[in-house]
């Protein structure tokens, strides 16, 4: 901690740490925080504390996952390997060639071999996919009618149009606004009451689901420790057990130079894998990240819970989260 408050490079606005399902380490900064209700990448200036909405960015998409092992639970989705474009009977004239073999479990692994691009231009950039994705009036079609670069399953490729495509299959098999079903079946029953989710501004019956959501992050700790407790809070059953441990095994493997960075080994269902030495041994973890410096990890063979929030939206920050845990965090469990 010495060590963050004697320096202003490393765009940290929190960090919170559960162990043994207590809250033991709680700590804010002041920062920038991006404030997408607005147009553009508007930056406002925030004095952090336990009380403070945060842009979640992608680890919306965990929190996605989670949803739709709550509509699978619910049997709304009947399992992942039922085909997208059943869900998606308006845009039948795009389902060419090898779309009519992608399946959820493709799209929550990211290998649905859609091209996407939302790393070459800046996210306020009408070429950036993302931006094109949230102003588009019809922004399915924008997605499902993009020619496939890849068969389904057979390569991973960081792709939101994927999570996209998963929120929607929530909202039209539950027949609830995506914001209204994860109110009632995952937030309301983890306590949380606080939060703000974007719909799009030209097609507003679809939710940003890919990276439209503010959470607190003692909520986001919340789904850290329903995933830890496999998907029981409180005595109550939340999620299957089944659905998160199908969540956080490998479904492929990443390119080689998205694994140096976090640790990380592999991607499940819109989860990350990692590792991380602690002593003689390994320890197994998985995460949700996001833009900017967003992390819940969960390190079950611990018992932890760890959450970063931060604001290195146009800057890369000077420390990583994953050094943090293995330098700072591991060696104190130890």
């Amino acid at each position: 901690m010495n060590d963050l408050l004697e320096r202003d490079d490393h765009y940290i606005h929190g960090i919170l740490i559960v162990k043994d399902g207590k809250l033991v380490f709680e700590e804010y900064f002041t920062g920038y925080d991006l404030d997408i209700f607005r147009s553009g990448l508007n930056m406002e200036y925030k004095e952090f504390d336990r009380n403070t909405l945060h842009f979640q960015a992608s680890v919306t998409k965990s929190v996605i996952s989670a949803l739709v092992g709550i509509a699978t639970d619910k049997g709304h989705i009947q399992g992942v390997d039922e085909k997208v474009f059943s869900f998606f009977r308006e845009y039948a004239d795009l389902n060419k060639k090898e779309k009519d073999k992608i399946t959820i479990a493709h799209v929550l692994a990211m290998s649905s071999g859609f091209p996407w691009d939302e790393s070459s231009y800046p996210y306020d950039d009408n070429r950036n996919d993302v931006n094109r994705f949230i102003n588009s009036s019809d922004p399915m079609r924008f997605i499902l009618g993009r020619n496939l670069i890849a068969s389904p399953g057979l390569a991973f490729l960081y792709n939101s149009g994927d999570t996209n495509v998963l929120g929607e299959i929530v909202r039209k098999t539950s027949e609830f606004v995506l914001m209204e079903f994860a109110k009632r079946y995952l937030f309301t029953p983890l306590g949380i009451s606080s939060f703000q989710w974007l719909r799009l501004p030209y097609a507003n019956e679809v939710t940003f689901a890919s990276g439209g959501l503010y959470l607190l992050p003692r909520d986001m700790a919340k789904i850290g420790q329903l995933y830890l407790q496999e998907g029981l809070w409180k005595g109550n059953r939340i999620i299957s057990a089944e659905w998160v441990r199908e969540s956080i095994k490998k479904s492929i493997d990443l390119p080689a130079y998205m694994r140096v960075p976090y640790h990380a080994y592999g991607y499940g269902y819109q989860w990350w894998l990692e590792t991380y030495q602690s002593g003689p041994g390994t320890i197994y973890a998985y995460s949700a990240h996001g833009w900017g410096n967003q992390f819940i990890v969960v390190l079950k063979e611990v018992n932890m819970v760890v959450v970063f929030t931060g604001g290195a939206y146009e800057t890369n920050s000077s420390i990583v989260f994953s050094d943090i845990i293995q330098n700072y965090i591991l060696p104190a469990v130890d």
